[in-house]
């Protein structure tokens, strides 16, 4: 954190515009002024590891050789102080609770971390991650006192994670709260987001991302649109908001789509499962946008017979889109791209099977600052005669 920030940002943007320079095939690529972030209070999740004794609850970094005890983060400055103000009144809750921290070296302990996100109004999302289901009447029969403390708590569940591995959730998530999700802002709706669901840790590039679909999407006005990996719906609701096309939004994880489609309902769209929706995509024509869940690469397969869209976005994770993805939209003749990607060596290397597109127009997102880590939104569009 030696280096002053716009130094940093600039290094990054180099970098960045060096490694996609060659997918501009010969014309000159726009870069748009790069995101800044705010350098404190920007990250919306807290993910502490509980380590302590039953009587003396820390929350924060795992124990190590070094830091036995683990490392306290309780007053770092990246979190918001909605978040800081979070940490001693669940602590105190912990301690009262009376049950074992996880020992990772014993695999001894049920309480292994506690994930705590917050809107930008201060509204709070905890998730207690538990080894087992021990102290889970326990949890059920006190946690009200949390939101005696904390007024702003808006959603409580409790995760399952009974493996002894580095894994910060389980498979089985119990809902404790009436409210179901935690409202987060969007551009064109309202998003939703479950404690299972993911979400960008930075607020304020995630919304910076949409906008600037939006806008390109805007210039576009595709009369159709599919975004695989949408997750809760952001790009979905932000292509929406900017053309009168008919939006598909594709995602694997349940939570996410259920949260997508809370926040359609609301904004008074419809939302399909898989099951609702025949292979052949058919029955995507009443309203946007739709939310399906299907595995993206599994789904573009079975829509053979679906009118090929103007424009796609993807999301993917950090191993990008993969081999099979990027070769079909190599061949499908798709006019335009929009890619958000977490993770540049899987950006090129998708870049690279996707030969017949143009990257015209890029952003850097500073998602992380102080860190190697950038987010990039290009989009690309079809070479014509390729």
């Amino acid at each position: 954190m030696g280096m002053p920030y716009n130094a940093q940002l600039q290094g990054k943007l180099r970098h960045t515009r060096q490694v996609l320079s060659p997918f501009g095939k010969g014309q000159q690529i726009t870069w748009l002024e790069p995101f800044s972030s705010p350098q404190t209070a920007f990250r919306n999740k807290a993910k502490m590891i509980v380590s302590g004794s039953k009587k003396d609850i820390r929350l924060g970094l795992a124990p190590t050789s070094k830091h036995p005890r683990g490392v306290d983060l309780e007053d770092c400055p990246l979190y918001p102080e909605s978040i800081r103000a979070a940490f001693a009144p669940l602590r105190d809750y912990l301690t009262r609770l009376g049950v074992r921290p996880y020992q990772i070296e014993a695999d001894k302990g049920e309480v292994k971390n506690v994930q705590i996100t917050s809107n930008p109004e201060g509204e709070l999302m905890i998730r207690l991650v538990l080894r087992s289901k021990a102290a889970l009447n326990r949890v059920k029969n006190t946690w009200a006192e949390l939101r005696e403390v904390l007024p702003h708590l808006e959603v409580f569940s409790v995760n399952i994670q009974p493996e002894h591995a580095a894994l910060l959730a389980g498979q089985e998530e119990i809902l404790l709260s009436d409210e179901r999700f935690l409202k987060m802002p969007g551009v064109g709706a309202e998003l939703r987001l479950a404690p299972n669901a993911f979400f960008q840790t930075n607020t304020a590039a995630a919304l910076t991302m949409y906008q600037q679909a939006a806008t390109w999407a805007g210039t576009i006005q595709p009369q159709t649109a599919w975004d695989l990996y949408c997750g809760v719906g952001g790009f979905a609701f932000a292509v929406g908001s900017a053309t009168e096309a008919k939006v598909t939004g594709v995602e694997m994880a349940g939570a996410a789509i259920e949260g997508a489609k809370a926040s359609a309902s609301e904004s008074g769209g419809e939302a399909h499962s898989a099951k609702d929706v025949p292979e052949n995509g058919q029955t995507l024509v009443e309203s946007t946008p739709h939310f399906i869940t299907a595995d993206a690469t599994k789904w573009i397969k079975n829509q053979k017979h679906l009118e090929t869209p103007d424009l796609v976005v993807v999301n993917p994770p950090r191993r990008g889109l993969g081999s099979e993805l990027a070769k079909w939209m190599e061949k499908s003749g798709i006019p335009h791209v929009i890619y958000s990607s977490c993770y540049q060596p899987t950006l090129v290397s998708d870049l690279q099977r996707m030969r017949s597109y143009r990257l015209k127009d890029a952003r850097l997102i500073d998602m992380f600052p102080h860190t190697r880590h950038v987010e990039t939104v290009v989009l690309m569009s079809k070479v014509k005669g390729k």
